[in-house]
């Protein structure tokens, strides 16, 4: 079973929408919870996706969002 981060990295994308810059978390609540029941049905615990998004999966969302949105810019 691969790590917590690297499935983490490989699900972001797949969450996350199109392109734009995001400020509130409440924004993110749908694709955190869609990310949430994917980790359980993955062997994840809450716990275990909760520390690998850094305490705060919605926020975490909002900051890969952000930077995703970043990196397309600067293309």
């Amino acid at each position: 079973m691969q790590t917590i981060d690297d499935w983490l990295d490989d699900r972001v994308q797949d969450v996350i929408g199109v392109p734009g810059l995001h400020y509130e978390k409440a924004d993110f609540q749908p694709q955190a919870k869609q990310l949430w029941i994917q980790a359980q049905a993955a062997g994840y615990s809450a716990t275990q996706l909760k520390d690998a998004c850094g305490g705060d999966v919605e926020q975490y969302l909002v900051e890969q969002q952000n930077a995703m949105t970043d990196v397309a810019r600067q293309r």
